[in-house]
């Protein structure tokens, strides 16, 4: 499953490019009008959603919040004997 994160722009380097904080370059292709300082929702180095500063901070709360450790992940089902073999 993959997950969209909330980062904020640190900087543009195009009209399309921008630096996040992490120092990451996301696509805003289809999120127009951003600036430096605004939070977008992105997903593989592309912004597919703006965020208000609220919304945004909520988001990460409830991400660091969750536990991802690996160890309590059920992939099973992606074992090879689960795969029905044609």
């Amino acid at each position: 499953m993959c997950i969209a994160t909330p980062v904020r722009i640190k900087s543009q380097i195009s009209s399309s490019k921008f630096q996040i904080e992490d120092g990451r370059v996301v696509d805003v292709f289809l999120v127009p009008d951003c600036k430096i300082g605004d939070w977008l929702l992105c997903h593989a180095d592309l912004a597919i959603n703006k965020l208000e500063d609220k919304e945004a901070k909520e988001i990460l709360k409830l991400n660091q919040s969750c536990n991802h450790r690996k160890e309590n992940i059920d992939v099973s089902y992606h074992t090879s004997s689960s795969v029905r073999k044609t």
